[in-house]
């Protein structure tokens, strides 16, 4: 084997052993959510306080899930139909006979709407959500969908495109039947697809509304001054909502010091004050978003907060380093919170990391958990440097090897000795002509020196 030859070898050895050693880091990558449990008296059978802000953060609930009754609130599906199939709002359609029987002796509320009278879509829009009339929402009904049959498999179809699951309607109305109910997580949902729609907000939020000679006012008593025990000025819009079967509802928005919210109340009862008989769904609605609107911002987790150590393998003048969030994280809490119940837990935490490690390096996520309930999600990043000892990582590495391979150790350790024995016999051979040579050579000047006493000897 050529001197070159050997050289190579040995050289491709040592690259294989040492091409782990400058491998790069790889890092992780983040979530929101929050829910806390009202330090007020909320008597709703169900309820949601959803903050209005792009996460539609959940802040409280209640039975969510749970099969209600929406009574009146089903008019927020009639009127989101209406707007996705009727283009012209200024058309004008025929009350017909059939609309008004529809609802004949169901003690329902009614805008006095006449048989052969003639009204626009956006008149029957607003008596439908302002003033919740159900002889308009049956005219809907029959216009739209041809008959009110067509209608609710509409409404239905309409609800499940906005990710309701638990949800099925049989009337435009919401008049009482076994077969129509819905959940409070299904009515936030089809509510807050209402409210992205301009002309839902225009139909929903009025005080009152006057068609021909008569002014109504908006169902919603929390938007009327004139109700001192319900109103609450922050309140806006959208639909209220009572039979003997649901109980009192509510759904409405609030808005203050830049924090706005939807609130929605279901199968709240009757209250007693000062001897009189209240609407719960009001009361419960109002204690909710003053609640929501007692908030506090807080930062539930600093940049400067060592969370944890970790082992660092591989390290220089380091064994660990510190992990600190990678940056605050703040969160709006009640006025109650107490940081002290805030607890930061790592997911997917490695066991150790990698030399070398820069400061910033991700390492992880982490959940911030108050009270049990998950408030946020961030990452986990290194508070440090870590320099890299290659020293040590050719050791660790050469160990794991011989551990996890130990035949193809052995094959290389016998490659190893070829190598070497190879050398060893090229430098005996090389050695060994290199004495013959000089053997030869000595011989050489011997003979000359012979012939040259022989000669002189004549």
């Amino acid at each position: 084997m050529k001197t070159k030859s050997i050289k190579f070898i040995a050289l491709l050895l040592s690259m294989v052993l040492l091409a782990s050693v400058f491998a790069p880091f790889a890092v992780a990558a983040p979530a929101q959510e929050g829910l806390f449990e009202p330090d007020v008296p909320i008597d709703a059978g169900a309820y949601m306080l959803i903050a209005l802000d792009d996460a539609h953060t959940l802040i409280a609930q209640k039975n969510k899930d749970k099969v209600k009754y929406p009574a009146s609130l089903t008019k927020i599906a009639t009127t989101m139909v209406t707007l996705e199939n009727v283009q012209n709002l200024q058309e004008q359609v025929s009350v017909s006979q059939s609309a008004i029987d529809a609802i004949a002796g169901r003690d329902a509320q009614a805008a006095g709407l006449k048989a052969g009278q003639s009204v626009s879509y956006e008149q029957l829009l607003y008596l439908t959500m302002v003033y919740s009339a159900c002889d308009a929402c049956q005219v809907l009904a029959e216009s739209v969908g041809k008959t009110e049959q067509h209608f609710a498999e509409m409404m239905n179809e309409w609800a499940a495109s906005v990710g309701c699951q638990n949800t099925h309607f049989t009337n435009p109305d919401g008049l009482h039947d076994d077969n129509h109910y819905t959940t409070a997580a299904d009515m936030a949902l089809m509510a807050l697809a209402a409210i992205n729609n301009d002309t839902f907000l225009k139909l929903c939020t009025p005080t009152q509304y006057t068609f021909g000679e008569t002014t109504f006012k908006h169902t919603n008593f929390m938007l009327d001054s004139e109700q001192p025990l319900y109103y609450y000025a922050y309140a806006k819009g959208i639909k209220t909502g009572s039979t003997q079967q649901a109980g009192y509802c509510v759904i409405t928005m609030g808005e203050k010091d830049n924090m706005k919210y939807l609130a929605v109340v279901m199968d709240s009862p009757l209250k007693y004050i000062d001897g009189n008989e209240c609407k719960g769904s009001f009361l419960d609605a109002k204690s909710l978003l003053e609640w929501g609107f007692a908030f506090k911002t807080a930062t539930i987790a600093s940049s400067s907060q060592e969370v944890k150590t970790i082992a660092v393998t591989d390290a220089k003048d380091a064994d660990s380093v510190a992990l600190v969030p990678k940056e605050d994280v703040q969160f709006s809490v009640p006025q109650n919170f107490n940081e002290a119940d805030v607890t930061i837990v790592p997911a997917d935490e490695p066991d150790t990391l990698y030399a070398p490690v820069k400061q910033g390096d991700v390492v992880c996520k982490v959940d911030i958990i108050y009270n049990g309930q998950k408030l946020a999600t961030t990452e986990l990043v290194a508070a440090s440097d870590v320099k890299l000892s290659v020293l040590s990582k050719i050791h660790r590495l050469n160990k794991a090897f011989i551990t996890n391979h130990p035949i193809w150790f052995t094959l290389i350790i016998l490659v190893v000795l070829a190598v070497v024995f190879l050398i060893v016999q090229a430098v005996r051979r090389k050695k060994a002509k290199k004495r013959l040579a000089e053997k030869r050579r000595r011989r050489a000047m011997q003979q000359r020196m012979r012939d040259r006493n022989d000669n002189e000897s004549f």
